[in-house]
């Protein structure tokens, strides 16, 4: 699987290069005779290893040109009159409240990222939520960049599906009753799972939790990052615990871990692992489907799947298959920071963490003490590694702490997230709510403490690193060398006959 999705990938590269030079029915077509000369070879294993490698470069190159030729959807040149529904709750940002519309019209709805001038007499924009319909009278956009800065913010926007952007005079809309059957299922659920998650995100409030303790308690659950302040995002940059606020595959795992515990021993029946993933799935929902939290879940649902047939799974071919899927789904996820992140982070682990695992089981109870502190060490370092070439090419930073971080953050990440299902669960008993709630806020204060601190000692970080695509590129290939080249001499006593 690994090297199909190598091949997928290096066709959607080279598909984007070449739009829209080539017309995507030619790259369609060219897929159609690379899978027909697959059949045809056989008997030539080579020949149809060569076929079928040509057949998923080709099939890469064709979803990513019929993606874009999708989404050059052509704007009216003047202002419009149009009806839109708010699919992300407004959030403040100087004069304005930035928020996210489905332009609802004939056609296919119009994804846009609004701005929406503050009006300081009636303020009516406090009374705009997520789910709203408005009717409004503004100009649609290309996405373009700011001024100035040297991070492609159109790119980003096309890559996350946004088609314009507009800007929205505080007297040029109102509130209004939309029909949204003309939307998808998928869009009517995501909206209102984005309304579910606003109240939740109200009943964090309502147990007293506030400021940096809110924020982060608010995406680590339920990835909402608004209230994220520069400084908080800073300090966890520095210290190396961005993974942390950003929804993946410890989040997911820790969930899984809870709902087979609720199984009671029927973990391999095939009900109870579709009720599991039926929760799993909603859960990814309600926060929004980022690309990391997707890829988690579609692994996991590997893993149920062949736990119901009694079978092994591999983890690079349930990584690899996990990132196939979601190409074919939306070719442009090869782009988004977070599927890279997510996807090379759990690629160092399956790779280099089996390297470091200590021969001997521990027997006593210290040594099991050792052998679960090396766990988080090895599983940080070698996520670490495959990592860190991005955040060095996106970020121009490399974390120095990042072991002692992830000593403090993996523990205090898993007791908050076991905390939150138990006060999801026990809600209905106010005082015992209330207590496990001032806990998690006690809980995730610390850790805010502690990161600050850590993210304040002195080379806690090498800042100003530029790389360009092809150093990140030739860096990886080393990685790669380097690590086949430990792995051959590592096993060169079994190979002995």
């Amino acid at each position: 699987m690994l090297r199909v999705v190598i091949m997928l990938i290096m066709g959607i590269i080279t598909g984007k290069l070449a739009f829209p030079y080539i017309p995507s029915y030619i790259l369609l077509v060219a897929t159609a005779v690379c899978l027909t000369a697959a059949f045809l070879l056989r008997r030539s294993p080579v020949g149809q290893s060569l076929a079928i490698g040509l057949t998923f470069l080709t099939l890469g190159a064709y979803l990513i040109t019929n993606t874009l030729d999708k989404m050059n959807v052509p704007l009216p040149k003047d202002e419009v009159v149009y009806n839109a529904v708010l699919t992300t709750e407004p959030s403040v940002h100087g004069r304005v409240v930035q928020t996210d519309l489905l332009i609802i019209g004939d056609g296919k709805p119009l994804k846009v990222r609004a701005s929406i001038l503050r009006d300081t007499v009636q303020n009516r924009w406090q009374r705009l939520h997520v789910g709203d319909g408005i009717t409004a009278t503004s100009l649609l956009e290309p996405p373009h960049n700011f001024a100035g800065s040297t991070f492609d913010y159109a790119a980003w926007l096309r890559q996350s599906g946004f088609a314009a952007e507009t800007f929205i005079f505080y007297n040029s809309w109102r509130k209004a009753e939309i029909d949204l059957t003309s939307l998808s299922y998928m869009q009517r659920a995501t909206v209102e799972a984005r309304r579910i998650r606003e109240k939740l995100l109200e009943r964090y409030r309502c147990y007293g939790a506030d400021g940096s303790s809110y924020a982060v308690l608010a995406a680590m659950t339920l990835g909402d990052k608004s209230a994220l302040s520069k400084e908080l995002r800073e300090d966890y940059s520095i210290a190396g615990a961005s993974h942390v606020l950003a929804l993946s595959g410890l989040h997911l795992s820790i969930i899984y871990t809870i709902l087979l515990l609720l199984t009671f021993g029927y973990r391999r029946r095939w009900l109870p692992q579709v009720l599991i993933m039926l929760a799993v799935w909603s859960y990814v929902v309600l926060v929004g489907m980022s690309a990391s939290v997707v890829r988690s879940a579609v692994m996991l649902t590997i893993v149920s799947m062949v736990m119901i047939l009694n079978r092994g799974s591999v983890l690079l071919n349930s990584l690899s298959f996990a990132a196939f899927v979601m190409l074919l789904w939306n070719p442009l996820t090869l782009y988004d920071i977070g599927f890279e992140m997510s996807f090379m982070a759990v690629l160092g682990i399956a790779m280099l963490e089996p390297l470091m695992r200590p021969r001997h089981l521990p027997k006593n109870i210290f040594q099991k003490l050792l052998y679960m502190i090396w766990g988080v060490i090895s599983v940080s370092i070698a996520a670490q590694v495959g990592t860190a070439p991005l955040v060095a090419y996106y970020f121009g930073r490399f974390s120095c702490y990042f072991i002692i971080t992830n000593l403090i953050v993996i523990p205090c990440a898993t007791i908050i997230l076991y905390g939150v299902v138990a006060l999801a669960v026990l809600s209905w008993w106010h005082l015992l709510a209330s207590h496990i709630a001032s806990a998690l806020i006690l809980i995730t204060g610390f850790m805010n403490t502690v990161l600050h601190r850590i993210a304040s000692l002195p080379g806690a970080s090498i800042d100003g690193i530029s790389l360009s695509p092809l150093q990140v590129l030739a860096v990886y290939i080393f990685l790669f060398t380097v690590y086949f080249t430990i792995d051959f001499f590592s096993n060169i006593d079994d190979r002995r006959p």
